[in-house]
Parts: structure tokens; sequence; C-alpha cells
């Protein structure tokens, strides 16, 4: 009956994507394809590798989502995109993109969720994800202010979702998987507080940044980060494999001095086809390219998986059951 639930409600999901499929130009064309492909033969438990950590990039368009499922099988998304308010679309990417990805994986339930910084673009999908998953916990960036995220505060306390505040410094153990919060530091915020900035740039340099490993191989997630906070990591241990680009590759992030700082074998950029920012800057692509790094997008490649076992990492496409 369980599976028979679930399937009806993967049907439903996907008849509401294709009816809004003019939208999805921008915002997670693949994924739609991928969750409607997978709708018939929809797996009764969740499709993870055990003792390996895992991190996709979803396509969500211009926007973050990632999904992380740990070596014990545990789970966790990070932001769950969402469309700018000028745009003026009905569209919700997480009902419509990230929970129909999470349900051709056969995932009904996550354990956590993070949210890094509070834009649209990476929370306004997170109340529908809340919503059909019901996360035990909610991780937020400390100093983060309540007015920003008060209905999803509401959400979280009316479910009885645990709420842990993640400031730079902290380590902790995950489904066996071992993170470090690396930003928001207090000394970084006070110094953004006190200079003249936009709104929006506060809060990209006010994103959650965390680094996540299993044995020698790591990941390093970087939010919206720009050039201030990037000064900061550069100066901490941010080592890693696989590079969770910032800000979709705006010119104000992917420095040459945090690329030396990280020196990653990998890269992905979540970003939107022909998105008006003009992301990925071609500024950051040359950077990169001059570092040796392979780098994905969810524009070109749509959703990308890393696997990271401990000695090595691989990288894959559209990841499918």
């Amino acid at each position: 009956i369980a599976t028979m639930i679930f399937a009806a409600s993967a049907i439903a999901a996907c008849v509401v994507l294709m009816r809004k499929q003019r939208m999805l130009a921008t915002a997670g064309a693949a994924v739609l394809a991928t969750s409607c492909l997978l709708i018939w033969s929809i797996p009764p438990h969740p499709q993870l590798r055990a003792g390996v950590l895992e991190m996709t990039a979803i396509d969500v368009g211009q926007g973050d989502s990632l999904f992380l499922a740990m070596p014990d099988g545990k789970t966790l998304l990070v932001d769950a995109g969402g469309l700018p308010f000028w745009t003026h679309s009905q569209m919700d990417i997480g009902e419509d993109v990230v929970s129909p990805y999470l349900w051709s994986r056969g995932i009904s339930r996550i354990d956590a969720v993070a949210l890094t910084h509070a834009h649209a673009d990476h929370m306004g999908g997170l109340a529908a994800v809340i919503g059909n998953f019901r996360p035990r916990e909610l991780w937020l960036p400390d100093g983060i202010p309540d007015d920003e995220i008060r209905r999803l505060l509401e959400q979280a306390h009316h479910l009885g979702m645990k709420i842990s505040y993640r400031k730079a410094g902290e380590t902790f153990l995950f489904g066996g998987a071992a993170f470090r919060v690396l930003a928001p530091a207090p000394e970084l915020q006070a110094r953004t507080r006190e200079r003249p900035t936009r709104e929006g740039k506060r809060r990209n340099d006010e994103s959650l940044v965390m680094k996540v490993g299993l044995g020698k191989t790591s990941a390093l997630l970087e939010a919206d980060a720009e050039r201030p906070t990037e000064q900061f990591l550069a100066s901490e241990d941010v080592a890693a494999d696989v590079l969770k680009i910032a800000h979709h590759g705006s010119a104000s992030s992917t420095n040459e001095f945090l690329l030396e700082a990280v020196h990653p074998k990998f890269a992905v950029i979540s970003v939107g086809a022909r998105n008006v920012y003009h992301h990925p800057r071609p500024e950051v692509l040359s950077r990169l390219q001059h570092s040796r790094v392979l780098t994905y997008r969810t524009d070109l490649d749509g959703a990308t998986s890393f696997f990271l076992d401990g000695k090595t990492v691989t990288p894959r496409l559209a990841v499918l059951p």
C-alpha cells in the first residue's frame, strides 16, 4: 500500500511538472526528464551506496540544492533552490524539482536540511521539501536574523524539528561523515556588518560554509561566499577534492587564492541555462581551467554526483538508481 501511495504521489508530481514545462528552461529541465522517466519504476527503498559519501548537485536552475548521502545511509539536503520574486512564477522548485528528484531515488524521508543563507534561490523550495520529507533536523548559519527566516522557523517548530545554529570552528560527525564548519565566523560577520555593502552581499558573506569528508576524501561546500569570506577561508585548512563553486560562478567568488588553498580535483557549478546574470563568468571558468580543475555545470550536465569512498572520488552525471 505504501508503495502504491508513493507511486501515486510521484505520478501526480510528474503531471504538475509537465503542465509547467514551459517554465523549466532554466529551472531543472534535466531533473524533470529524469523524474518522469523513473515514475513507472520507482524504487521501494532508497537507492544509496553503502559506506560511501555522496554529494549531488541537483539541477534546480539558477539556484542551489545539494543532496548528501552519508556512509551509514543518513541524508542531508543543503538548500532547496527557488525562484526570485521578480519572476512572478507560480512554480515551486522544492515541490516541482527537488522533491521529484528525491522520490526518484526512492527517498521518502530525509534526516536533516541545511539553509546556507536567506536568499530565494537557496531557501525558496525548503518549505515544500520539509513538508514532503519531514526532516528531523534544521541546520542554520549562526547569527542569521530571525526575521529573514520567520516562516521557516515556524514550520520547523510546528513539526518538532531540532534546530542547530552552526558556526565556524564546529566539528561533528553525521552519518559516518566528518563535518567542519568554516563560516560564518564572528570576526568575519563583524567586519561584514561594519562596512557599507548591499544587503544581498551581506547575506552571501554570512553563508554557512562546510567541509565534509570521509577518510582521505572531502568536499568544500561554499554556498554563496564572496571575496571577503574566501579570504578568510584561504587561511584555514580548506584543501578538498571537490569544490562546490560559490555563488553560481559569480566573478566575486572562486578567487585564485582560494583555488590555491583548496587545490580541488573537481568542481561543480550550480547554475541556470541562459541566466540573466551571465553566470558562470568567463573569468571564473578561466581560473578553474588555469588551475586544471575538472569542472561540471548543472546547466550543461544536469544533476552531477560525486562519490567519495575515503580514498578516491568518482564523478557521475545524472545519477540513476
